[in-house]
């Protein structure tokens, strides 16, 4: 088995089998197209799309295993779960399909994610040898300037360094958007150095951001950025409510975490709550920086900003909010406003 990013995915074009892990439209369509392009070439001419959901007849994918095309002997067989999870009876339909994968059969799955113990399965051991698995997952703050600088690279576009910056603070979290600006700004700019100054003149905010962003700019501290995804949120219609709730959830996990961290590990905890582990840096630099009382006023503040809410009809509840975030991110700490 090989992982690779999507970016990469011209450099593993002679695979038969190919796993789409991710929801980024942008990078499931990108990877789509160079797989569709590349087995056309190699004549897989029948292909066949199944999305897997709980009324698909799978016999009809087993079929076109064993069916043979009046102009094509090669088939390629794509399985789209959309927003569907993989489950145990789909795995078991998935064991019965590899035993009847030949030489001329290509497949490709598209999942939004798999866990450790689903590349366990015996549908997954099956191919994986010949198996591709392509990331798909949007890059996150930390992966996104490196992300561009790849996608510069390999569509050769040249612009200035300091504007990597730029299209990260205004295209975060919407790679199609971000991807179509620098095709406009090749063609405005063809064969030269793209200036920062040029590209400031044509971009607009397209960020996508969820209320998990915003959250984890408040944890890790950066005023700048959280405000400018409550803003953002703001604009895209977010109701107030969901994102008090969900805030709520995170803050209620926290201050479990801060008490039980007096008797017990931290990492045990970490365990026990089943916190991702390219969170638990966040989390504990959060907890070492704030007391459980902070942690209680934060709540009591967001308790009476719902009461608001639901009460007072002339509440302004995105400053509020904002006010919020300055309250939980703490007074007199040192931040980083990037």
């Amino acid at each position: 088995m090989i992982k690779i990013n999507a970016d990469h995915i011209k450099t593993k074009l002679d695979y038969p089998y190919y796993l789409i892990v991710g929801s980024d439209p942008y990078l499931r369509n990108f990877t789509q197209n160079e797989l569709l392009t590349n087995f056309k070439q190699n004549s897989f001419d029948d292909k066949q799309t199944f999305v897997i959901d709980n009324q698909l007849e799978w016999q009809t994918v087993y079929d076109s295993c064993q069916s043979m095309s009046l102009f094509s002997n090669k088939t390629l067989i794509i399985l789209d779960f959309a927003d569907n999870a993989l489950n145990t009876t789909v795995a078991t339909k998935l064991n019965t399909l590899t035993t009847l994968l030949n030489a001329d059969i290509a497949l490709i799955i598209i999942l939004t994610k798999i866990s450790k113990s689903q590349e366990g399965a015996v549908w997954f051991k099956a191919l994986v040898d010949k198996l591709v698995v392509v990331n798909c997952t949007t890059p996150d703050t930390n992966l996104l300037p490196q992300w561009i600088k790849n996608y510069l690279s390999q569509n050769e576009i040249k612009i200035e360094a300091e504007a990597i910056g730029l299209l990260c603070y205004f295209y975060e979290g919407n790679l199609l958007a971000l991807t179509q600006l620098l095709e406009q700004l090749k063609l405005r700019y063809p064969n030269q150095l793209i200036t920062y100054q040029q590209i400031e003149k044509n971009i607009n905010d397209s960020t996508v951001f969820s209320p998990f962003h915003w959250i984890d700019a408040m944890l890790t501290n950066k005023i700048k950025r959280a405000i400018h995804i409550l803003q953002q949120l703001k604009v895209d219609g977010v109701e107030p409510l969901i994102l008090l709730r969900t805030v709520q959830r995170e803050l209620i996990l926290i201050i479990n975490l801060k008490k039980a961290s007096v008797k017990q590990p931290i990492k045990l905890l970490f365990d026990n709550y089943k916190i991702w582990q390219n969170r638990r840096a966040i989390y504990t630099n959060y907890l070492n920086r704030v007391t459980i009382d902070d942690l209680y006023t934060s709540l009591a503040k967001l308790t009476n900003i719902e009461i608001g809410l639901k009460t007072d009809y002339t509440l302004l509840i995105w400053e509020q909010l904002e006010l919020f975030a300055m309250q939980f991110m703490g007074h007199g700490l040192s931040v980083d406003t990037r």
